[in-house]
């Protein structure tokens, strides 16, 4: 088992973390804020909204900048994963008006 430090605890950071974890490793996020995912907390006017329930190709045409990225990047990990992730994790999910995912 090796240590592994992680700068910033934002949704990256977070997964980051998560992975490694996975892998064995001890980790520690060195954060600024006084809470991780400050920035998630604030999404969807404080109900933390995850992602979008819409289908993979309307998802890809809202991307407007980084689409070659976005797009190589969400065929690894699309939406439908991380909803299937957050639930794995025991987090019930509601989708609402617009397609707009939150936690229940």
């Amino acid at each position: 088992m090796s240590k592994v430090i992680i700068i910033g605890g934002g949704a990256a950071g977070m997964f980051a973390a998560l992975g490694a974890a996975d892998a064995g490793h001890q980790v520690t996020i060195l954060e600024q804020n006084e809470k991780l995912g400050k920035k998630i907390y604030i999404t969807g006017k404080g109900r933390c909204n995850l992602t979008n329930a819409c289908d993979r190709e309307e998802f890809l045409s809202n991307v407007l900048r980084g689409q070659r990225f976005f797009r190589s990047a969400f065929t690894r990990f699309d939406n439908e994963a991380l909803m299937d992730f957050v639930e794995g994790l025991g987090v019930p999910l509601k989708i609402e008006r617009g397609g707009r995912v939150f936690p229940v």
